[in-house]
């Protein structure tokens, strides 16, 4: 199915946006201008630059950048200000100026590294000031409103007080004749002075309004028509967002078609396998029965030939036998004429004359039997030879079809290797119109304590849409107020899809089937979670043994499909390897030890392929294998207990599969890998209270979580500098987190009040990396040499 890509684009950020960035930019460049350090060393070494860039775009690049010389020695600004040459005595003092030189060369990287983080502070305390300026100018013109307002209060005030005396003058003109006016006028002058103290305390009160009023709007006014603008921008993307949802709609109608077609070819082909192998066994029981015919054929020939040679000896003998009568009769004839036997002898030859004659008519009816003999013979040999010649033809129909069932079979198999094929170029379609990278919310269910405490107010805190077309895609959250007075605020937000607390772990999964399947098609996939402490990350990835995470059931699709691809002639080679971030640092989970004076490298060649060093990858064949180095992995993972948390994850895990793929038939070759990761908690360090050991894990996951949020934020921005080695999880996710892996993120909510502002910030994050687009997945598929 063909997509016009140009009415499915993305709308881009709000002008309002990139213009305000722009200005804080240019308030920047003029108070930098009028800095008093402009005739310092600074703008000493910015002088001979000065092009309305910033001074960081003069700093070493390539190899002298600070960024190569940390990544290759693993320093810090510190060690490198700290470091000391030494040299030996004798040193060569080539030698000497070569090491002097190339630290000068590292100390110039650092201070040009300093430079450019003193100067992005520089920008941010401007940008605050502007915002400072802003908010005070917003004040005065409210103080000034004000003002005005309490003048036009005291000239109303100035009116009524001259009616009052005007209305007290005629009152003592007239008190002579109206003495009960004048009663009645004291009783309203102290009904008056009671209106006018109530009138004061009204004014008090309005003014104690107008300084709320004040503070709220000073909070208000200034994010309203960004808020506004970005509310449009989210509608935008709503109805875009629906627009996909019916268009994959669409497809996964087209897919089940085809797989229903497939299936119908599949069980056509096994039917046809079955009538192919029945008139096989048909035919090698005719084969027997026209070789047992050939021999009955050849002993018949046989018998004919024996009795025609007996019949043949027989009639030999016949005829010597009536030569020798004929020779007998006429020697009697010549006896009787010339002798004169006697009547004996004639008696005698009358008697040899019978017993020959007896003799004759018995070969006579031995020769009529074998005549018989030799017809029925006959008639059985044109019976076998009839039979031979049907059976003949018999067995070349069978053959002919035995042929045609074959094209048949071959037709089939081939239909079914082509919607196969169609099968995966639609479901990787599905899977690029949902979006590159996908965000799934969940919110996890009340457990334990909160169960008993937090019941009845977790309806209120969290919401969720009973109807329309943001059903199981949106999610409202209502933060709770800092003050008694306050309101509470709601927030709300859409993601592709939304789980309720009532969501299991099957139907979590079969959200991301999908997903799992293209890494066997030849795709990177990147699954990760995101979320404060104690809001259901781990129990996501991994579960538990009734309630089995992701990763387990992602293994046994894995294993699934690919057994049952195998019957098409795939063969899939497996390897598994599971790697731990800990305070910046790589870990192998399935190792036991680096070798002395090494450490983990990531590196990432031309093809996207990331490779770590000294990294154990196991080969894995069964599901049982896996759980096997979960369990392992998961005995070596750091774990500590925070303020959030008693159990709390101190560390990113990252849990790999590495697939190769072959198909004889088709000489094609897949790779692809598929990347769960369980991100440590997102909260802030007020929150955990994390001292000593805690505070320092905290800083290293905060840091790369903000790492991972500012390149998220660099490739929505579309800028020509993705930061990735700023943290080393986001250069190991780089080939994920770039265009070239299909990528989804959980984000996890716990719904409880007392997690309310994380979850809010959980829920911040994840809707700016659903408005990322990092361009269109590629698959790894080569031709077998």
């Amino acid at each position: 199915m063909e997509v016009d890509r140009r009415s499915t684009k993305i709308p881009g950020p709000p002008a309002a946006l990139k213009q305000l960035t722009a200005s804080e930019a240019n308030v920047a460049r003029k108070r930098k201008a009028a800095s008093p350090m402009k005739d310092g060393p600074v703008a000493k070494r910015q002088a001979p630059v000065e092009t309305g860039c910033d001074t960081a775009t003069n700093a070493p690049q390539n190899e002298d950048s600070w960024e190569h010389i940390s990544q290759q020695l693993g320093w810090s600004v510190a060690d490198c200000l700290n470091h000391k040459l030494s040299f030996k005595k004798k040193e060569d003092p080539k030698a000497k100026h070569e090491a002097m030189g190339l630290h000068i060369k590292r100390l110039r990287a650092a201070g040009w590294h300093l430079l450019h983080v003193m100067e992005r502070h520089e920008l941010d305390i401007t940008a605050l000031t502007g915002c400072l300026e802003r908010e005070e100018k917003a004040r005065t013109e409210e103080a000034a409103e004000h003002a005005t307002a309490a003048a036009a209060l005291q000239k109303d005030i100035a009116d009524l007080q001259a009616r009052l005396s005007q209305q007290q003058a005629a009152t003592a003109q007239q008190s002579a004749c109206a003495q009960q006016l004048q009663e009645a006028v004291e009783t309203g002058k102290g009904k008056l002075a009671e209106s006018a103290a109530f009138m004061r305390k009204l004014q008090d009160e309005q003014t104690r309004a107008k300084e709320q009023i004040a503070e709220y709007a000073t909070q208000v006014s200034s994010l309203r028509e960004l808020h506004q603008q970005a509310q449009k921008y989210n509608t935008q993307l709503q109805e875009y967002n629906t627009k996909l949802q019916q268009d994959v709609a669409l497809s996964d109608d087209k897919l089940q078609k085809l797989q229903v077609a497939q299936h119908k070819w599949a069980e056509e082909g096994a039917e046809l396998k079955g009538r192919l192998t029945a008139h096989e066994a048909q035919l090698e029981v005719m084969q027997v029965n026209m070789r047992e015919a050939e021999c009955a054929r050849s002993n018949l020939a046989e018998d004919l030939s024996r009795l025609r040679m007996e019949l043949e000896k027989v009639s030999a003998e016949r005829d010597s036998s009536n030569q020798a009568n004929v020779a007998l009769k006429a020697e009697l004839d010549r006896y009787r004429d010339v002798t004169g036997n006697t009547v004996e002898a004639l008696e005698r030859e009358k008697a040899v004359k019978a017993q020959l004659e007896t003799q004759n008519k018995a070969q006579a009816e031995v020769n009529q039997g074998l005549q018989e003999g030799l017809q029925v013979l006959k008639q059985q040999k044109a019976l076998a030879e009839a039979l031979a010649e049907g059976r003949g033809q018999e067995v070349q129909g069978l053959k002919q079809e035995v042929h045609d069932l074959t094209g048949r079979l071959t037709e089939a198999e081939s239909r079914v290797q082509q919607g196969e094929l169609i099968r995966r170029k639609l479901h990787n379609t599905i899977l690029e119109l949902k979006g590159n990278i996908r965000v799934f919310c969940r919110v996890r269910p009340l457990v334990g304590s909160d169960a008993l405490t937090h019941t009845a107010a977790v309806d209120q805190l969290v919401q969720f849409p009973s109807s329309g077309d943001l059903l199981g895609r949106a999610i409202a959250l209502q933060v709770p107020a800092d003050k008694p007075q306050q309101a509470p605020q709601k927030y709300d937000f859409a993601f592709d899809k939304v789980f309720a607390p009532a969501a299991g772990q099957e139907e979590v999964f079969d959200e991301i089937s999908q997903l799992v399947q293209s890494a066997l098609d030849g795709y990177k996939v990147c699954i990760f979670a995101y979320g404060q402490t104690g809001s259901g990350k781990t129990h996501t990835m991994l579960g538990t043994p009734e309630e089995r995470g992701m990763i387990p059931r992602a293994m046994d699709q894995i294993f699934a499909s690919s057994a049952a691809m195998e019957a098409e002639g795939w063969s899939f080679d497996m390897k598994a390897s599971m790697l731990e971030i800990y305070n910046e640092e790589y870990k192998d989970l399935l190792s036991k030890s680096l070798p002395a004076g090494k450490k983990h490298q990531v590196s990432h060649d031309d093809k996207g392929v990331t490779s770590v060093s000294f990294l154990e990858g196991v080969d894995v064949r069964r599901p049982g294998r896996v759980a096997d180095l979960l369990a392992r992995a998961m005995r070596q993972r750091a774990v500590g207990a925070t303020a959030t948390n008693e159990h709390s994850s101190r560390s990113h895990m990252v849990f790999s599969l590495n697939i190769t793929g072959s198909n004889a038939a088709s000489g094609q070759q897949v790779h692809g890998v598929l990347n769960l990761i369980d991100l440590a908690g997102s909260e802030r360090l007020s929150k955990s209270l994390a001292q000593g050991d805690r505070l320092k894990e905290t800083q290293a996951i905060n840091k790369s979580l903000s790492a991972l949020g500012d390149v998220i934020m660099a490739l929505a921005n579309k800028e020509a500098h993705i930061p990735y080695r700023n943290s080393k999880l986001t250069y190991l996710l780089q080939p994920c987190l770039g265009g070239d892996a299909k990528t989804l993120m959980f984000v996890n909510v716990a719904p409880v009040p007392e997690a309310a502002n994380e979850s809010l910030c959980s829920l911040r994050f994840a809707a700016k990396v659903n408005a990322c687009e990092v361009g269109t997945a590629r698959r790894n598929v080569a031709a077998k040499q």
